[in-house]
């Protein structure tokens, strides 16, 4: 069953603490509330590609050149539509070389979902997320995990707010350390990695990359943006902006010269906005 299934009855017998859990709720439904959504961007088309792209956004999943097929496979097998696809707080450098973080308030002008994991990690062929599932651990098995693990997207941070309090001893830890493992299919158990435990958020619309309110890139990727500008040369009086323009006139990176460090710094600036 689901990590958060039936969560406020399970709180309250052995071997959970119902009584931290109550204590924690308030401050962790506070956090969820207001956590910002990041997009990595940048691994299968280069970020200063998507920059001057027309539609100047994160797109979904239909956009067969930013997405792999691998991702489209998983999304066929959970019955989820084609997406656009953030992390609740954190950043994964898997994913390219800049990170982009987006206020909580984003995602009321979206649909879509979301699932308290990655989804792509449960439906890999490799099976970078482990979970112990019967009668065996297959595709089948797999997507029925995945499926009722499936939020609807209004529900999900009251959710993550109850996951939170639940499972970590301490909100901060959902960055720094890692969860109780009391669900029975050992989600929290068997994995290491952290995108077992890190909700992934999806929109079935494109996102703006201009109402990025946090960003921050390597130094390959910030060179790569400067010469492009460079080589555009200036923009003659009377024309409109081109998208490198409303990019670079926009909010400025966290680090101007990159670091590479781009997904930890991203995070820092995400743990300072919810208060942690």
């Amino acid at each position: 069953m689901p990590v958060f299934t039936d969560l406020e009855t399970r709180v309250t017998a052995a071997p959970f603490d119902n009584d931290g859990y109550q204590n924690r709720l308030p401050e962790c439904q506070t956090i969820a509330q207001g956590i910002p959504l990041v997009h990595v961007s940048g691994r299968e088309r280069p970020f200063e590609i998507t920059v001057q792209a027309p539609s100047h956004e994160i797109p979904t999943s239909d956009d067969t050149e930013y997405y792999s097929d691998l991702t489209r496979a998983a999304e066929d097998k959970l019955g989820l539509s084609r997406s656009a696809y953030f992390y609740a707080g954190r950043a994964h450098p898997l994913f390219g070389n800049v990170a982009m973080a987006f206020a909580a308030d984003c995602q009321t002008a979206h649909t879509g979902s979301a699932t308290p994991f990655d989804t792509g990690g449960l439906m890999h062929p490799r099976r970078p997320i482990q979970v112990r599932l019967n009668p065996t651990d297959g595709d089948a098995e797999r997507a029925s995990y995945g499926k009722a693990s499936e939020i609807p997207l209004p529900q999900w941070r009251d959710v993550f707010a109850q996951v939170l309090a639940a499972y970590f001893d301490s909100a901060g830890d959902y960055w720094t350390g890692r969860p109780k493992p009391l669900d029975p299919e050992g989600l929290y158990e068997l994995n290491g990695d952290w995108r077992a435990w890190t909700f992934e958020v999806r929109f079935s619309e494109g996102q703006s990359i201009d109402a990025r309110v946090a960003w921050c890139g390597d130094e390959s990727v910030m060179a790569a943006l400067r010469r492009r500008l460079d080589g555009q040369g200036p923009t003659p009086p009377g024309d409109s902006p081109t998208a490198l323009d409303r990019f670079f006139q926009g909010l400025p990176a966290l680090e101007p010269a990159g670091t590479p460090d781009f997904c930890r710094r991203v995070e820092q600036w995400v743990r300072e906005e919810v208060g942690l």
